[in-house]
């Protein structure tokens, strides 16, 4: 009996000083010490929103992505490419918010990085708690999360692991071994802590996934901290990133050592720095009149401006054209038109860019002789920006010839200029 009355004053003495210890202040980051994918839903839900662009007209939705609050005042991170029509049809189109407790509102761009494929809108929420940003780096093989609403079928959280970033990859890009799905574009990806790594922009199929690296988006954040209260036209704001991007990367480039190839008796340029692939193929049936060998390579990344432009690639094709059965006007004909199809990957439409103004000459290299056509064409939204186009043929045999085609988008002419004096530059030719 005394002892259990010893062991009762012990409790009441603990519980005394329990009570009379202040509570201390839950940090707001408190909640993001989760572990596991249902911790981390469950208490971060509140946060992550649905993204949605909204037809005027019909008062219905034309595409959606997935967004998370970034600051007490109401800022959301998205994608850019998950707001990019608006931004091209501001009249056509609104942007709203749908919240997970069905309550939505419309939002407003606040600045955008068209490189990275970001965006920050911001909006009137409740309360102040908002996702954290991680300062810390992962080691390969980590766990991370990622959460949006594929497909539109309800906001879900996908485990998967850090792989690093991309290799080969002209622009920064987390590889995800998760299955992003459409409509998960903007989300945020977390690590254990519940903590901001990355943003979900875009999959490859078969669980590799991409993510913008953090940093990026912590850049924008800070861009529009200090633009608080301008207005900011957002078009000229896409021009800047572009010509500061196609600067950054040519200067690179035109200072870069390339690396050569030989096809059939001409050396050729091959994978100009290590964000390029190359590929090929021989054809050379028993019922084909001739046989040829192509040779392709590209830059692995491109610029999304709208669903139907892109931008910032570049890329070249060689077809080496050989044959024993075909007559020398027989072969002329079919080389000519080969010729004139020329081989493009620059798709827009008529409203993003002009037409192709072409010059064509005979030019002598290396002591051989080729026809060249190179054309410019000019971006009518964002002055200063061509697409370039170069095609050459080589001349003087009667049952062979080399074809080249290199396409490079969203340069200004300087740069453009620059980069087909070096390509033609590094093509020589076996006498």
């Amino acid at each position: 009996m005394n002892k259990f009355l010893w062991l009762l004053g012990v409790i009441q003495i603990s519980l005394a000083i329990c009570l009379a210890t202040p509570a201390k202040a839950v940090p707001a980051s408190a909640a993001t010490a989760s572990v596991d994918a249902e911790d981390i839903y469950r208490d971060l839900q509140d946060r992550i929103f649905q993204v949605q662009v909204i037809d005027t007209a019909s008062n219905k939705k034309m595409s959606i992505g997935t967004g998370f609050r970034v600051s007490a005042d109401g800022l959301i991170a998205t994608n850019y490419h998950v707001v990019a029509e608006y931004l091209h049809a501001q009249a056509q189109y609104r942007i709203e918010y749908l919240a997970q407790d069905g309550t939505s509102g419309v939002v407003k761009v606040r600045d955008i990085d068209v490189i990275h494929d970001l965006a920050i809108v911001q909006a009137e929420l409740p309360g102040e708690a908002f996702m954290e940003l991680t300062d810390h780096a992962l080691a390969k093989g980590a766990r991370i999360y990622a959460i949006g609403n594929p497909h539109d079928l309800g906001m879900s959280i996908v485990e998967g692991n850090y792989n690093g970033l991309l290799e080969k990859s002209l622009y920064e890009k987390i590889l995800f071994s998760g299955a992003l799905n459409p409509g998960m574009s903007g989300g945020p990806a977390l690590n254990r802590k519940g903590e901001v790594i990355g943003v979900n922009v875009s999959t490859a199929g078969n669980e590799l996934s991409f993510l913008v690296p953090v940093r990026y988006l912590r850049s924008l954040l800070a861009s529009v901290e200090k633009s608080a209260g301008q207005k900011i036209d957002l078009i000229e704001r896409i021009t800047e990133q572009l010509i500061a991007s196609q600067q950054h990367t040519m200067q690179q480039l035109l200072q870069a050592k390339w690396k050569t190839m030989r096809l059939g008796e001409a050396n050729v340029p091959a994978e100009l720095e290590a964000y390029f692939k190359c590929w090929g193929q021989t054809e050379n049936k028993p019922e084909m009149l001739y046989s040829y060998t192509y040779s392709a390579c590209a830059s692995s990344d491109s610029i999304y401006i709208s669903d139907h432009f892109e931008t910032g690639s570049i890329d070249f094709r060689y077809d080496l054209l050989n044959t024993d059965k075909l007559n020398s006007m027989q072969f002329y004909n079919l080389y000519t038109e080969k010729f004139a199809e020329g081989y493009s990957t620059n798709h827009a439409e008529e409203e993003d860019v002009g037409n192709y103004r072409c010059n064509t000459r005979f030019i002598d290299m290396d002591g051989k002789t080729w026809k060249a056509a190179l054309c410019f064409r000019a971006y009518k939204k964002f002055t200063g920006l061509h697409d370039v186009a170069l095609s050459m043929a080589s001349l003087g045999s009667n049952n062979s010839g080399l074809l080249i085609n290199m396409n490079a988008s969203g340069l200004n002419k300087e740069n453009a200029m620059a980069l087909v004096r070096k390509f033609m530059g590094n093509i020589t030719w076996q006498n």
